[in-house]
């Protein structure tokens, strides 16, 4: 029987504690989407950017609305999933036909020409289907307005950016108030 000293011990055991810390993040996924491919983040990150372009203040991609669009798909918002998935493929096919390249590929000025199509219809059913391009967009629109205007602890808005542009306060949610009197 060998004799087990108390730093051997110590030294053991916190690299077992240690070990079992770190192995659920060698589960993750590779990429940094739970829903989206990457390819897919870029066409949504450029139809984000042109909701909510840079300027002097920042933009979509500043406050992270991708990544609330990519967190609320995987979960609350798990029934528009197909929407994404058909929106994202027949606006990348209509792109690809009209112009040979992919919508974030687009010049901004392009973008909004194909953006503009989409939320009036103009798309014919043979360049998008199954749906509508005005659901699509309706959707994107939505969900981008909620990804930055929202409260970061759903993905978006990060470091309350958006609160910041507008100069309001942080909204203090201690608990629901509707019982004072």
């Amino acid at each position: 029987m060998t004799t087990l000293h108390r730093r051997d011990f110590i030294k053991t055991a916190g690299l077992a504690f240690g070990s079992v810390l770190l192995f659920p993040s060698c589960l993750k996924q590779t990429g940094s989407y739970r829903f989206f491919t990457a390819e897919e983040a870029l066409c949504v990150i450029a139809l984000c950017e042109q909701i909510i372009p840079k300027d002097q203040s920042p933009g979509a991609t500043d406050a992270g609305v991708i990544h609330y669009i990519d967190r609320q798909l995987s979960g609350v918002f798990q029934y528009d999933q197909e929407t994404y998935r058909n929106g994202i493929k027949n606006l990348q096919n209509y792109c690809r036909i009209k112009s040979g390249k992919n919508f974030e590929s687009l010049t901004a000025i392009e973008q909004i020409k194909v953006m503009k199509l989409m939320e009036s219809t103009q798309i014919g059913e043979k360049d998008w289907s199954p749906g509508h391009p005005s659901d699509f967009f309706n959707l994107i629109l939505s969900h981008t307005m909620q990804g930055f205007y929202g409260s970061p602890i759903h993905g978006g808005n990060k470091d309350f950016m958006s609160f910041e542009m507008l100069r309001i306060d942080y909204p203090l949610v201690i608990g629901q108030n509707r019982y004072r009197t």
